[in-house]
């Protein structure tokens, strides 16, 4: 069977459509209204102007949106009571966590026998990790809000939920945060029983096989000295961002966390972003400065490289220039303190030299070229 006949919906087209809220309601009555009524106002702006308006409701108003909210409710339980749902699904209509076809991981190829064979980062039969509230209500929402919102992009989509979901009050909030402690606790009983195939860590994670991938991984040790890396622009903006997110959703992963951001960073305007592209730009320069500096600091400090023939040519070579220029400093000797021992000297063979100083060539030509004069034994 192919992908694209095994994919079963997120959600059978055939279940109830599920109740709204008051605000819901009151947003996709004013939705059009407001509009028409703000052209100038972007998605963002006319989303807090309608929170805005609704906050600012009299009682007598918002009453008559929380009983439209209740006949709502009331046709979802009746139409939930009669529905049968088809094999795959719950009873609310929800694919069954089996028989979701979730996006491929990333494969890493491996090499062997010629052929290249494809392994998972993750082990399919792993448990399903666990979501957070937020996580739980935009999966839950959104084919919801797409059909309500047709002409909206992704990242407006994303906003439009983050701001439905603080207006959510705080017992629909708790009761999401239950389902994902019923999912926490879920995910925790499937791992306690969990036995990773071969080649898998504890948590179902792909174990790198190290010794055919030709790297090293021992960790380089850093210079203290070094200057700090130049940061990003995105980087720039996480430090502003990063604290409002965790007030927003405290309960928050640390992965999610990443998601929402680079969402936000990339439906931010272009006259708000150039405030953090100038920030990287006089980082960047920082850095380049230290960097040039910090070079020629370590140039300096270091001591003259040894050379040391490579072949035996250039041995011979340099020992050859190191054997002449020692006859003419010896001749120069014995001629001024003994004119005997120049005219013996004169008859001194250099290449005579390396039995009686004992030593291996290449060695023997490092040890003139350090101290520019031979020892002998």
């Amino acid at each position: 069977m192919s992908n694209m006949s095994a994919r079963r919906p997120a959600r059978d087209p055939m279940a109830p459509k599920r109740n709204m809220s008051a605000y819901l309601l009151y947003q996709n009555a004013m939705r059009d209204s407001f509009k028409s009524q703000n052209p100038g106002m972007t998605f963002g702006q006319l989303s807090k102007y309608t929170s805005a308006m609704y906050a600012e409701m009299p009682a007598e108003e918002k009453e008559a949106w929380n009983a439209r909210a209740e006949a709502d409710k009331a046709r979802y339980l009746h139409e939930l009571a009669t529905y049968v749902p088809p094999p795959g699904y719950d009873v609310k209509g929800d694919a069954l966590s089996g028989h979701l076809i979730q996006p491929q991981g990333r494969a890493r190829k491996t090499v062997g026998m010629g052929h290249a064979a494809v392994k998972t980062v993750r082990d399919p039969s792993a448990p399903r990790r666990n979501m957070s509230a937020y996580l739980l209500y935009q999966n839950c929402m959104r084919e919801t809000f797409k059909s309500m919102n047709p002409g909206m992009t992704f990242g407006q989509l994303a906003k439009f939920t983050s701001h439905m979901y603080k207006c959510l009050s705080v017992e629909e909030k708790a009761r999401w945060e239950a389902h994902a402690a019923q999912d926490k606790a879920r995910f925790e009983a499937e791992m306690a029983s969990y036995v990773p195939p071969v080649g898998y860590d504890q948590s179902g994670n792909l174990i790198e096989d190290r010794s055919s991938m030709h790297k090293k991984y021992q960790k380089k040790v850093k210079d203290p000295e070094q200057p700090k890396r130049a940061r990003g622009s995105f980087v720039f903006f996480t430090f502003d961002e990063r604290p409002k997110v965790m007030a927003e959703f405290p309960e928050l992963k640390f992965v999610e966390m990443g998601t929402l951001l680079g969402e936000r960073w990339r439906n931010l305007p272009q006259d708000e972003k150039q405030k953090y592209e100038d920030l990287a730009a006089e980082d960047k320069a920082r850095f380049n400065k230290e960097m040039e500096e910090y070079t020629a600091n370590r140039v300096a400090q270091e001591p003259p490289q040894l050379m040391v023939p490579d072949t035996q040519a250039q041995w011979q070579q340099q020992y050859a220039m190191a054997a002449g220029q020692q006859a003419m400093d010896h001749a120069g000797y014995y001629a001024h303190y003994a004119p005997q021992a120049a005219e013996a000297y004169a008859h001194y063979d250099p290449s005579q030299m390396m039995h009686h100083a004992h030593m291996d060539p290449y060695a023997h030509a490092a040890y003139q070229q350090q101290y520019g004069h031979y020892h002998y034994g």
